[in-house]
């Protein structure tokens, strides 16, 4: 059987994966020391994450969430449930690949993603469904749907949510209103030359984050983590640049969303967002596996 390229959501550290078209929660405790991605090239070591949250990191958290909702921290509970749609290209074999992407998501256990390329890509469309701890990937070939094999389900679903964390969520601050996280090691440093207020967060089951706000608007900037993918035996450093910040029912969520690895050249994923949505319930069904 033919191997195709395909790109998969958080499983490969390239984001994207080969397969061959033929190959047929209850709440956990938070790690003591856990891989931790500074945001610099190159730059992981391992941290030590507190019993409680710090009340320096604390307060900017409290500044990012008021500048987030204009004062209103009621609207990131809206944002629990979401739904985004965007536009731009994910990094292939050979180049950007033009895709648009669709993700629904429900906190904190639910997450599907659309990925759909350019007719000229042949790679067609990729699914992720995610009802924890059920994970089903795959793509939609002669309109038939063909999953990824794994070895082992577990490791690649652990891999899925927690990186989710990261990549979707933080974007609309949703980890860090919850109680479980712990926010800790406030410090002042520059991001791209302007001053930034950093801090690092960690919840259940996911890396530390290094989290970026803007000193002047309170707004999230930047997201960077270190995950050992499976597969791998050393963490793989990653960044999400969130920019062009706008208003979309009252919650500041950015406009436009960049990923990158610290041991790569290029952007893996260049998207323009579309639009954000914060409806009151998402189907369901939406989230298993394709029939």
């Amino acid at each position: 059987m033919r191997g195709v390229w395909v790109s998969v959501l958080f499983v490969t550290a390239a984001a994207v994966m080969s397969f061959n078209t033929g190959c047929g929660g209850s709440e956990k405790s938070l790690p003591q020391h856990v891989p931790e991605n500074t945001g610099q090239a190159g730059a992981t070591a391992v941290v030590a994450v507190p019993d409680k949250s710090e009340p320096a990191a604390v307060a900017v958290v409290g500044r990012a969430v008021k500048a987030a909702t204009d004062g209103n921290p009621a609207r990131v509970e809206r944002a629990k449930v979401n739904r985004l749609r965007m536009k731009g290209t994910v990094m292939g074999p050979n180049g950007p690949v033009p895709s648009r992407r669709l993700v629904e998501a429900v906190w904190p256990d639910r997450l599907a993603q659309t990925d759909e390329f350019g007719s000229d890509s042949g790679f067609g469309k990729t699914l992720v469904r995610l009802r924890r701890p059920v994970l089903w990937v795959g793509r939609i070939a002669e309109g038939k749907a063909v999953p990824v094999e794994f070895a082992d389900g577990k490791a690649p679903e652990a891999a899925i949510a927690a990186e989710s964390v990261g990549r979707h969520w933080m974007a609309v601050l949703v980890p860090l209103a919850d109680s479980r996280t712990v926010v800790f090691d406030a410090k002042k440093l520059l991001l791209n030359g302007q001053p930034a207020d950093v801090i690092r967060a960690a919840a259940p089951g996911t890396p530390v984050f290094t989290l970026w706000f803007d000193e002047k608007s309170g707004l999230l900037l930047q997201v960077g983590f270190s995950q050992v993918e499976p597969g791998n035996t050393k963490p793989t450093d990653k960044v999400f640049t969130l920019r062009d910040h706008r208003a979309t029912d009252g919650l500041m969520v950015p406009g436009r969303i960049e990923y990158r690895q610290s041991a790569l050249p290029l952007p893996l994923e260049e998207w323009a967002v579309e639009g954000w949505e914060f409806p009151e319930r998402i189907e369901e069904g939406g989230f298993d596996p394709p029939k």
